[in-house]
């Protein structure tokens, strides 16, 4: 498989989403904004970003390294975002 490498940014994962019932049904496209703190047995550790990309919200997914390439892509022009957030992950 390689080693991957995970560059330094904001990666956004975008979702179907359903809302409402009967007349107010709606589907939509859901964005979240994610922190990768790293890659570790073929598995990429994310804590979710704040809508105002200001925080790093304390829950942790762990997904394949298949599924992150799938699933999510670098927001582009956040590396300073990603830089700012990396002093709050231990």
């Amino acid at each position: 498989m390689g080693d991957f490498v995970l560059v330094e940014g904001i990666y956004v994962k975008r979702s179907n989403g359903k809302f409402g019932g009967g007349g107010t049904y709606r589907e939509c496209i859901l964005e979240t904004m994610w922190f990768p703190k790293g890659v570790e047995d073929g598995l990429v550790e994310l804590f979710p970003v704040t809508l105002d990309m200001k925080r790093i919200l304390n829950l942790q997914e762990k997904v394949t390294v298949e599924t992150f390439k799938k699933e999510y892509s670098l927001r582009e022009d956040s590396r300073d975002i990603y830089i700012a957030l990396k002093s709050m992950i231990r």
